[in-house]
This record gives C-alpha cells, structure tokens and sequence, in this order.
C-alpha cells in the first residue's frame, strides 16, 4: 500500500478499494479511506503527541471515533499525496534566552518552524484539505500598530550546531545567518522568519529545510539589510524541492520590515 521509503512521506501513496490508513505527523493525525466512489478524510491535532518519525498505519476499518469529511466521484482516484509547505504569514520567533553576537562575529542559527499539509488525490489532482501541522497564537510584528503586518508567533532554542538539531517531522529548518558588522554587541531574542518568501525543500532522511536567510546588521539601522540565499547547508545535497514560495516580494519590503526590527534593537537592546 506505501511506498518502500516510508522516510519519504510526502511522495504519492496508492490505496486500494475499502483500505483505510491513519498517518502520525508529529502532533498532526490524518485517517483516510478509499471507498468505491468516495474518499474519507478525517484529521485531528494530538499535542501532547510529536512523533519523531513519520508512522503509516494501515486501519482494518475507519476509526469511529473520527467523523470523516466525503468527497464523491464517479471514478475516485487511486493516490493521495501529502504536501508540506511553509506558513502563510512570516513566523516570530522569541528566544527562551538573551542571545549575543559580538561585533565583527558571524554565525548561524538554526530555527524550526511548524509546516502545513495539503492532503491531496492524484489522477486527477484535487486538493482535499490544507492543514496547520500545529497551531500558532497570532502576533503583530512591527514598530508601531500602524506599521507591520500580522504574523505567527512561536519560541526557539536558537541552536546553531545541526547536530543539537531535534528529530520533528513536522517542523521544517531555516539556516539563519547573523553578521554583526556594527560596533556594538547584538542581543537576539526575537526575530521575523520570513517563510512565505521561502522554498521548502525535503531531505533523503525524511527531513525539511528551507532556503537560508542572511542578516547583515550595520552600525546604522537603515544599512540593515536581508538577503535569501539558495544555497543549501552543508551535508544536504541531492535536496529535492518540495514547495515554491508562497509569495514573492519587491525587492525592498523585506528590506524595509527588517530595518524596523534592528532599529527596535536600538532602541531597546534587543532584536
């Protein structure tokens, strides 16, 4: 019923008439059935339950716990197809300590952040469900209310060694890049990842990693700049790119968003 490298959970999976599967995505569960005529569908986030690995269980018959949701066809296709993508809206992140990079000092961080699915059939195509992996409390990044935009709010670790990196299938890893060319010690214990401006890209082992984010910090804030790279870390070759950005921007609104942010950390010491 599943492909033979189950690492690779976002490649398409062929069910046949009556069989029933049950997918554990970290904290996300998804059922499905495949019916004569039908397709079932029924999802529910578990948080106290993140799984490290992705598990595909095949189900002697639906759950009844779980109401589906019925799509109707006259021919109902033979695949479905779970597709990661990053968030909608940019993600805050906030340390859960002060972090400080000295001047002329560069390293990087490597911040997580949550996925969403389309659960979708094949032959033909037809998305079914879009779904958070893990839900986020909103927040408003900017220097005033008048100014920024609304994003998602979440905490990290800041780890910047992979190998510190947890195993979470449902979360997907920014490479974020910090130069602090100022004259002045850099405190980091917030920052906007700006993840609908990212590709999303999967690994051999089953894990998720975007495009690297680079921060350039100068003594002025208006220097402040951001780039997007799309040059993998090291040790990830042979990627396979499993989501374009979601949206694309001038050239400059990154740039200006940014710029708010370090002359915030100006302003009170922090970013």
């Amino acid at each position: 019923m599943f492909a033979e490298n189950q690492a690779l959970w976002w490649q398409p999976q062929t069910l046949l008439n009556e069989q029933s599967c049950k997918i554990l995505l970290g904290p996300l569960h998804i059922v499905l059935q495949r019916k004569t005529g039908e397709w079932w569908l029924a999802t529910e986030r578990v948080p106290q339950s993140e799984h490290q690995h992705v598990e595909l269980q095949q189900l002697s018959q639906w759950p009844q716990d779980h109401q589906p949701s019925r799509f109707v066809f006259q021919h109902e296709p033979l695949q479905f197809c779970l597709r990661p993508l990053l968030a909608d809206r940019p993600v805050v992140v906030k340390t859960h300590q002060p972090v400080y990079v000295p001047p002329g000092e560069q390293v990087t961080f490597y911040i997580s952040s949550p996925v969403s699915i389309r659960i979708e059939l094949q032959q033909p195509n037809l998305l079914l469900q879009e779904i958070q992996t893990q839900r986020l409390s909103d927040t408003w990044f900017g220097p005033n209310t008048q100014t920024g935009e609304l994003c998602y709010a979440d905490k990290t670790q800041a780890r910047h060694s992979k190998e510190e990196l947890p195993k979470r299938v449902h979360k997907a890893v920014t490479p974020v890049m910090v130069k602090n060319n100022s004259s002045q010690m850099m405190s980091i214990e917030k920052l906007s990842l700006p993840v609908p401006y990212l590709s999303l890209y999967g690994l051999a082992d089953g894990s998720l990693w975007t495009d690297q984010v680079i921060l350039d910090h100068q003594d002025e804030a208006e220097l402040s700049e951001l780039h997007i790279s799309k040059q993998m870390p090291a040790g990830s070759d042979g990627a396979e790119r499993l989501a374009k950005p979601r949206l694309y921007m001038e050239k400059h609104g990154l740039f200006r968003a940014f710029s708010d942010l370090f002359a915030h950390a100006a302003s009170r010491g922090s970013l």
